[in-house]
């Protein structure tokens, strides 16, 4: 196993190439590569965790085989070729089935595809059933052609992620419809007020100084600030719904923290405990949005004298748990999936006198939905509430 293997496996996930059908433009280069090379047979190889894969196969009908059996498996710890003259006298393959039944593996010759970040996903190889040796123009013509797979394959990375954005674009515009149809509901009623109440200062009372009047102009400025802080919150929502990193990267859980922790707790006011610190593969700027809502919930609906927040990482061979607990308000049991509505809001007045508009749950649930995640809920009256976010590893 290479050194950087966890890596490595994300990187090849990200090029959505395995298990994809059979395509005429890498077909070419394996059918080129084993003309050239004058071997039977050809495969352009991409090595997974258990398999390696075949994305072309020129003299071969098996898709893939088991790693444990892979020649390329061992040609992608190098950037120069790997050669195999005779594997009848290799120490490491001289007993495998692929050299001692079909398709008789004597030699072999692979170049590895190594990406621009210096990732080796598999090789571009040559095979045959008796011993030799390429020559130089050969195996230029070999690393020539590894190169153009990697281009291909590339652009079919760059195509996957277009489609992808198009998507989103028209995910965001259905939501956009949904939106004006709950905003413009939700709005008409404080707008109504403005209008209503507005409309009775102009014909009763011409004087402000009368209380009668200065009571409506009250309520006019309190049915404006909550009209302002609907649009306010939906701009927002919508900004951060919208964010998508071009590229997942590797960053670390910690980093992301620690950066909100400057916006929300600049004088390290309340107790914010992190986590195990751990390298993630996923968008940061949505982890970052994700996290500045959770914990600014935390913080803001909590009745407590002392805010504790603890934030922990729970990891299986397969997945990972981010936990947000606090030690806040907490939530009705019969609200846990309305919380996440759009608008929906439990008509608490947080610790800083202010009231919720339902967006920023709503919000996290889509931006955790788009990192490839599911979010749930668990809390007690009075005792806190615990949101666990859970990833593919």
């Amino acid at each position: 196993m290479p050194d950087n293997e966890a890596k490595r496996l994300r990187v090849l996930e990200e090029y959505q190439i395995l298990d994809t059908k059979n395509e005429k433009d890498f077909d070419e280069i394996t059918k080129l590569a084993s003309e050239i090379c004058e071997s039977p047979i050809s495969l352009i190889s991409l090595v997974d965790a258990d398999r390696q894969w075949f994305k072309s196969a020129h003299g071969l009908s098996s898709k893939e085989t088991p790693r444990a059996l892979s020649f390329c498996a061992h040609a992608i710890h190098d950037e120069a070729i790997f050669v195999v003259e005779d594997a009848r006298k290799d120490i490491r393959f001289h007993d495998s089935p692929l050299v001692t039944s079909n398709p008789n593996i004597v030699f072999y010759a692979g170049i590895p595809l190594i990406d621009k970040d210096g990732f080796a996903l598999g090789s571009l190889c040559v095979i045959d059933n008796k011993t030799k040796k390429l020559n130089d123009f050969q195996q230029k013509a070999l690393k020539t052609l590894s190169r153009q797979v990697l281009k291909l394959m590339e652009i079919k990375k760059l195509n996957y992620k277009l489609n992808a954005k198009n998507n989103l674009l028209k995910e965001n515009y259905n939501e956009l419809e949904r939106f004006s149809h709950v905003v413009s509901h939700d709005i008409k009623s404080p707008l109504n007020n403005i209008l209503g109440l507005t409309e009775l200062l102009k014909e009763e009372h011409c004087q402000v100084t009368n209380p009668e009047a200065n009571l409506y102009i009250d309520l006019i400025k309190e049915s404006s600030d909550k009209l302002k802080a609907y649009i306010d919150a939906t701009l927002k929502a919508y900004k951060e719904g919208t964010l998508v990193a071009d590229e997942k990267e590797f960053f670390y859980l910690n980093s992301v923290l620690k950066e909100n922790l400057k916006l929300l707790n600049p004088r390290n006011e309340f107790e914010i405990n992190l986590p195990e610190n751990i390298e993630i593969f996923n968008y940061k700027a949505l982890f970052e949005q994700i996290f500045l809502n959770l914990i600014s919930n935390a913080i803001k609906y909590n009745d407590k004298p002392k805010v504790i927040v603890d934030i922990n990482v729970k990891i299986s061979e397969d997945f990972y748990s981010i936990i947000v607990k606090d030690n806040g308000m907490g939530i009705e049991n019969d609200k846990f999936d309305l919380i996440f509505d759009m608008f929906y809001t439990l008509e608490k007045v947080d610790r800083f006198n202010n009231t919720g508009t339902g967006i920023g749950l709503s919000t996290v649930k889509t931006l955790v939905r788009r990192a490839g995640g599911e979010i749930t809920v668990k809390s007690r009256l009075g005792i806190g509430t615990e949101f666990v976010l859970r990833f593919k590893a």
